[in-house]
């Protein structure tokens, strides 16, 4: 416990990395920055300048990463729904034109093309 707290101290009050302090100690530097983070949230400490620095940093760049991809979703989403709408559109249309064939076939020619409901199978 001595050697824990004696490298939570170092890395508190000399301000040196956690890759230095892994270096000189032999080891990890993510067990040494668990160790430290665990220390400052048991005894409430704040955030060092160089941890909130390090952690304003990956956040700013997280957000600019996922809204530059969530931007791209959102074009290839908006591309697609509008390629949808047009296909919609020009099956309606078809639809329309041929029905309109259908009447107009049943009304010149006096015959039922259309199946009536409820027909015998």
């Amino acid at each position: 416990m001595d050697f824990k707290e004696q490298i939570i101290q170092e890395y508190l009050t000399q301000g040196g990395g956690f890759r230095k302090l892994a270096e000189k100690y032999g080891i990890s530097r993510t067990t040494i920055c668990k160790w430290v983070m665990i220390h400052q949230g048991i005894h409430n400490l704040p955030l060092t300048e160089k941890q909130q620095k390090h952690s304003v940093y990956s956040m700013t760049n997280k957000r600019k990463k996922l809204n530059t991809e969530e931007q791209q979703s959102a074009e290839v989403l908006q591309q697609k729904i509008a390629a949808l709408e047009k296909q919609l559109e020009w099956e309606k249309l078809r639809t329309e034109a041929l029905n309109t064939m259908i009447d107009i076939a049943e009304k010149d020619l006096n015959i039922s093309i259309r199946k009536k409901g409820g027909a015998q199978q």
